[in-house]
C-alpha cells in the first residue's frame, strides 16, 4: 500500500513566484536596483508580464532576506545599508570570498584562468569607457566565476546571500572615476595567483579588492 505524499502539486504561481524571485535577486546582486528604489508589485506585475500574486510573493521573499525593506503602506523598497551593516557584510565577504579563492587556486585549470582574464578585460575595458552597467555586470561575473572554482557551494550561498544585500550599495561605485592605482588591478594580482597555484596571494588579492572598494563606498553611506 502506497504511503500519502505529504506534498501537493506545485501550481503556476508557485513556480512564478521562483521565477520573479530569481530575477528580483539576479538585479539587486547586478546592482541594477538602487538604494532608495520603490518596487511596487502591480507595477512590476506589468513589467514581467505576471500577475500580482506572485510578485508580492517575490518580495516578500527578499523582505525576509534582508535585501528589502517595506515602508508603512507595505511597498517594498530597496533600502541604503548603515554604515556599520554595510561593514559587517564586506567583512563577511573578505573571509568568505578569500577562502573561496584559495581554494580555487589549488584547482584552477588553464582554461578556466584564461576564461576569467577574457571577463577581466572586458571589466577594464568597460572601466575605460564609462560603462557602469556592463562594469558591474562583468564584475559580478568574475567574482562567481572565482567562487564557482572553488567547488563549495555552502560558501556560495552564503555569498550570493551577502551580495543580495550590498549589491544595490555597490551600484553607487559606477558612476565614480575610479583610476587603477600604481600597483595595479587586485584581480591581475588573483589571475597571477591562481596561475600559479598560491592560495595566500589569491586571497591576499581578495582582501585587497574588497577593502578597495570598501573604502570608497563608506563615506557615500554616512
Amino acid at each position: 500500500m502506497a504511503l500519502a505524499t505529504p506534498f501537493t502539486p506545485l501550481d503556476r504561481d508557485e513556480t512564478l513566484s521562483e521565477k520573479v524571485y530569481a530575477r528580483l535577486r539576479s538585479a539587486l546582486v547586478g546592482g541594477r536596483l538602487v538604494p532608495g528604489q520603490k518596487l511596487v508589485h502591480r507595477q512590476l506585475a506589468l513589467e514581467l508580464g505576471v500577475s500580482p500574486t506572485p510578485v508580492r510573493e517575490a518580495l516578500l521573499r527578499l523582505v525576509s532576506d534582508g535585501a528589502l525593506d517595506l515602508d508603512a503602506r507595505g511597498i517594498a523598497w530597496v533600502p541604503r545599508l548603515p554604515p556599520d551593516r554595510y561593514a559587517e557584510i564586506m567583512e563577511l565577504r573578505v573571509m568568505l570570498e578569500g577562502r573561496a579563492a584559495a581554494q580555487a587556486a589549488l584547482l584552477a585549470t588553464a582554461a578556466d584562468i584564461a576564461g576569467l582574464r577574457a571577463i577581466h578585460a572586458r571589466v577594464m575595458e568597460a572601466r575605460r569607457i564609462g560603462d557602469g552597467a556592463v562594469l558591474l555586470a562583468e564584475n559580478e561575473r568574475f567574482h562567481f566565476g572565482v567562487i564557482a572554482l572553488a567547488r563549495m557551494p555552502v560558501l556560495q550561498r552564503l555569498v550570493e546571500s551577502l551580495w543580495t544585500q550590498a549589491g544595490p550599495t555597490i551600484s553607487l561605485l559606477s558612476g565614480l572615476p575610479r583610476p587603477v592605482s600604481p600597483s595595479g588591478h587586485p584581480h591581475d594580482d588573483l589571475l597571477h595567483a591562481l596561475a600559479e597555484r598560491d592560495p595566500d596571494a589569491a586571497r591576499a588579492a581578495v582582501e585587497r579588492d574588497l577593502r578597495e572598494h570598501a573604502v570608497i563606498v563608506a563615506p557615500l553611506l554616512q
